[in-house]
């Protein structure tokens, strides 16, 4: 009895901390406010990194040269990384109508090789990278400059809103969840670590750099290893952690959006999450290296949201089949309805934060629990297995 009692002082300070970090986020997306346009226009360098997207690249290409930023200022840089199908001919086509750089790699390297050449090339005060899959609205590279305002800021991440809905053919439930899940992963999470400039990894959707500090960065970069192996994905992750690491503001821009198409399928879904726990993984141990030279509440919040994230699949998963075993069904059944009605007010609470978020999102904000009891068993596999993984980046 004594023994059983220690473990539920555990689990109640642990549900105490792990609450605590939600609740961080929901303050701070409550008090987090973007930087309005101050007439800040520095040159810009967008890079995108393109690996067989014939059917999106050619719109991607379009949002950029329709940005109402001055064309004098703007510079686009695409880099096809040895497509296997007709990305590059669709390239060719848009440069007959448009005035852009072209970089082609005569086998494929990977994503971060093809931001690297792009870097190397890149002549703007400020890069932005932008997945080839993705539509920025044309006020988008206008807003996303204005935190460089501040001199100390190295980093920024855009507003990331899923767009399956403008594609019939992948516009899924599977991708209907994830809308709502990027809503809290954008809007709040990061608006709450802007707050104290540590946004942790500026999406490789939409971000932007200062170049002179890429460019000390960007060998370290292409080299980076875990246990002896190179990776190939988490590149937005790791260029975020560089930054950091030299003494620079990471920050969230909420005005500078970008609409990207997420994983219409449950395998693709998983295939996804699996690359980002073990990117969050790498990115972690690589941070927890750095973070502690960081002020005092930067280092409280690094390390409270590493230890809750790491743990988190590992005590959701040993408190379900822990009350089943033990035959506490019902305290099952009733955990897990604590856990959908958190979920609840949660999208509630969203509804009010996001400008898109409407009630039939609620619905899927909640449902989107039962994908994410499977996808947990995912983040476990993948947070034991962080060394995986050899993918292009984003496939």
């Amino acid at each position: 009895m004594f023994e059983w009692q220690w473990i539920y002082l555990v689990f109640l300070i642990y549900g105490a901390i792990a609450l605590g970090v939600p609740l961080f986020h929901l303050t701070g997306a409550y008090l987090y406010k973007p930087v309005p346009d101050q007439g800040y226009r520095p040159t810009v360098s967008v890079i995108i990194p393109v690996y067989n997207e014939e059917d999106n690249i050619s719109n991607t290409i379009d949002s950029i040269i329709a940005s109402e930023y001055p064309k004098d200022k703007l510079e686009l840089l695409v880099i096809d990384d040895k497509s296997k199908d007709q990305t590059l001919n669709v390239i060719n086509k848009k440069r007959t109508q448009h005035n852009f750089k072209l970089i082609t790699h005569e086998q494929n390297l990977g994503k971060r090789h093809a931001l690297a050449s792009g870097i190397k090339q890149s002549t703007g005060e400020i890069v932005v990278c932008i997945d080839s899959d993705t539509i920025v609205k044309p006020d988008t590279i206008k807003m996303m400059v204005q935190p460089f305002i501040d001199k100390k800021v190295y980093s920024v991440c855009g507003n990331t809103i899923v767009g399956n809905e403008s594609h019939p053919h992948v516009d899924t439930i599977m991708s209907r969840f994830q809308k709502v899940w990027y809503a809290g992963a954008f809007r709040l999470r990061k608006g709450a670590e802007s707050l104290f400039s540590m946004v942790l990894c500026c999406s490789g959707v939409l971000s932007a750099y200062r170049r002179e500090k890429l460019e000390k960065v960007v060998d370290e970069l292409l080299n980076e290893k875990f246990f002896g192996r190179k990776v190939k994905s988490g590149d937005d992750r790791r260029l975020t952690n560089l930054m950091l690491r030299m003494g620079g503001k990471s920050v969230f821009q909420s005005t500078a959006m970008a609409y990207t198409i997420a994983p219409h399928t449950l395998k693709n879904f998983v295939k996804q999450q699996l690359r980002w726990g073990r990117n969050s993984v790498r990115g972690m141990i690589f941070a927890s290296k750095f973070f502690h030279k960081r002020d005092l509440t930067q280092k409280i919040v690094f390390y409270i949201t590493t230890f809750v994230t790491i743990t988190a699949p590992f005590t959701f998963i040993a408190s379900i089949v822990g009350l089943v075993l033990s035959g506490s069904i019902e305290w099952a059944v009733v955990y897990v309805l604590g856990l959908m009605l958190t979920s609840t007010l949660f999208a509630l609470t969203d509804k009010l934060l996001v400008d898109y978020f409407t009630f039939k999102d609620i619905a899927y904000r909640v449902f989107f629990f039962t994908i994410m009891f499977i996808v947990t068993f995912v983040y476990l596999y993948a947070y034991i297995t962080p060394w995986e993984g050899t993918s292009w980046g984003t496939r």
